[in-house]
């Protein structure tokens, strides 16, 4: 893989530029019509990283049969493994100098005029796919994020771009590839908008909608595309509305838990100066952690559309505790000990040395507290108190899903519109609105930084 995008990285002019440079005098196009061009270029470069991220992490995963036992022993060496792995990468080839999520993304849109070191353009896609196949407890998203915006950001350079055009099409590669590791082309374009391009204006969508569709169109092509998550529904009814405002609050103070705790967690393994001991240390922590909750393995996609489809005794699969499947008391203590712990496994992952995003873990959580709020109020029949026989289990789990990536990243914009395109739920449109808006105003009030300007 390292090969194959050196050698588009790595192309001089006497060869790159005249080729793509002679389609612009043969097509006669203008220097915005050209820019477009390389827009273009950019969606396919991300969507064809994203599409490679998610086969070889997929493999790895598929590879221990994660979800396929009960008491699945190999869980406490695989992520010791990848954590492992992912640090000699980064000390051997990097010196240490990886550049990890999209703070780092961030800081170079705001004080490095857009450039980002070529290295970037592969470095990621190796250490997250190694940390998170294996079982660090992130997700990819941020990564190809990283991605992305690194060869928006060296085309731009290729080409003698200004520091505008260079940001501008680094946030397309950023649009293109939370695009197709989605399959969510308006989610990828608002989150360029909301987290990265400060200074928007409406010029730029054109360049984002062009590099974030045709990464789309790569994903449904090469991948299976389309909808990470389905969710079966009917639409929402208007008596639910105390719930979801009820729920909104709820997502909007667990975003303050997540923030405080990974602000208590960052420096957890700083006294442990060499790296690899790190790595082991932290990875045999993490290990621990995913053989008592197999949940936390990884990005947590499984779990959530499981939890989607109403197969809840399947938070048990490959646990010690699967016996108890059917006991909706242990049900509960394992969903409440799951959104106790994600979060320091998320941090203990990229303590230790491993690499991958909060984006994954938002959802994870998310789909979780929807799912612990939903189930106890359908539990105790409250919903008779608003003439509701029974709460739809599915809308309240992808409605919190929304309220807390709302609340921890504040992006509500890109939160209300990446579940309705994930989910296939635009008839939740709605509620989704209500919880990601509420929950980011309360989120905002008593903690003004997002967790990217936090960290």
């Amino acid at each position: 893989m390292e090969s194959v995008i050196l050698t588009f990285v790595n192309m001089k002019k006497g060869y790159a530029i005249p080729i793509i440079s002679s389609w612009q005098q043969k097509l006669k196009l203008s220097p915005n019509n050209f820019f477009l061009l390389l827009c273009v270029v950019v969606g396919l470069i991300a969507g064809l990283a994203a599409v490679a991220l998610k086969l070889v992490t997929g493999a790895l995963e598929s590879l221990f049969k994660v979800y396929e036992l009960s008491g699945n022993y190999i869980l406490l060496v695989t992520p010791v493994v990848g954590i492992l792995l992912a640090t000699i990468y980064t000390w051997v080839f990097r010196k240490g100098k990886l550049g990890r999520g999209i703070s780092n993304v961030i800081e170079n849109v705001n004080n490095k005029g857009g450039y980002m070191e070529r290295d970037k353009t592969y470095s990621h896609m190796i250490t997250s796919s190694l940390t998170v196949g294996l079982g660090g407890s992130m997700g990819l998203e941020a990564p190809i994020v990283v991605t992305g915006a690194a060869f928006g950001s060296n085309i731009a350079s290729l080409f003698k771009l200004s520091d505008e055009d260079r940001i501008l099409l680094l946030a397309c590669g950023a649009s293109a590839g939370i695009s197709a590791i989605f399959g969510a082309p308006i989610a990828g374009v608002l989150f360029s908008v909301e987290v990265l391009l400060k200074k928007f204006s409406t010029v730029h969508f054109v360049p984002l909608l062009i590099s974030s569709a045709v990464a789309s169109v790569i994903s449904q092509m090469l991948y299976h595309g389309g909808q990470i998550f389905y969710i079966f529904t009917q639409g929402w009814d208007i008596k639910a509305l105390p719930f979801y405002i009820a729920l909104s609050i709820i997502t909007g103070f667990y975003s303050l838990y997540v923030m405080k705790s990974i602000s208590y967690s960052a420096n957890v393994l700083d006294g442990v100066k060499n790296p690899y001991k790190k790595a082991l240390i932290g990875g045999i922590a993490l290990g621990g952690i995913v053989f008592l909750l197999p949940p936390l393995y990884g990005e947590g996609y499984h779990t959530v559309q499981m939890l989607l489809n109403s197969n809840y005794e399947r938070l048990f699969d490959s646990s010690l505790l699967f016996k108890f499947h059917n006991s909706e008391f242990a049900l509960l203590f394992i969903t409440v000990a799951i959104l106790l712990v994600k979060i320091f496994a998320t941090q203990l992952t990229i303590s230790a040395g491993g690499n991958g995003g909060f984006f994954a873990p938002s959802l994870f959580m998310g789909s979780m507290i929807g799912f612990y709020f939903v189930y106890t109020a359908n539990y105790f029949h409250l919903g008779r108190f608003v003439g509701i026989e029974k709460l739809n289990e599915p809308n309240f789990i992808a409605v919190a899903m929304a309220g807390l990536m709302s609340g921890v990243m504040h992006t509500p914009l890109t939160a209300i519109f990446l579940i309705a395109e994930v989910t296939g739920g635009y008839t939740l449109l709605v509620p989704l609105m209500i919880v990601a808006s509420l929950s980011f105003l309360i989120s905002r009030y008593f903690h003004p930084q997002s967790i990217y300007e936090k960290h």
